[in-house]
């Protein structure tokens, strides 16, 4: 993997209410970790969510893929790499992969629409098109 096609890098650890009673991150956990990552990487463009509240603009998963290839294990360090792979008029798609020491543990994508204060999707701000440049 060359790392720099990744626009964002998010690390974690792997806790153990997070196990199955196989002893590993239990398939939902991953979304979790997707959605952490998706946060930092807003966050590091600019959109915390009190801007996103300042724009009134907020991003809501409407469509996910995950394709698992390996099990995390207790006490893992975990590296969640993503870049935004498409932008719409009204929504944005985020692919991801999540890896540990170097092993490719999951990818996915996310679509992810901007919804405003009513609910309704929106066209999307320019500030979201940093997310797609950030490096």
């Amino acid at each position: 993997m060359d790392s720099t096609t990744w626009n964002h890098r998010a690390k974690l650890r792997v806790r153990g209410y997070e196990l199955d009673s196989y002893r590993h991150v239990n398939h939902a956990v991953y979304l979790s970790y997707l959605e952490q990552a998706r946060w930092e990487y807003l966050s590091a463009c600019g959109l915390s969510l009190s801007e996103l509240d300042r724009l009134q603009r907020w991003p809501v998963v409407v469509h996910l893929e995950m394709n698992y290839k390996k099990p995390a294990l207790m006490d893992d360090e975990l590296e969640i790499f993503s870049r935004v792979s498409k932008l719409g008029r009204a929504s944005m798609e985020i692919e991801h992969e999540i890896r540990c020491n170097g092993a490719l543990i999951l990818s996915g994508k996310v679509v992810a629409a901007i919804i405003d204060e009513t609910g309704k999707a929106t066209r999307l701000p320019e500030e979201f098109h940093r997310m797609a440049s950030l490096s």
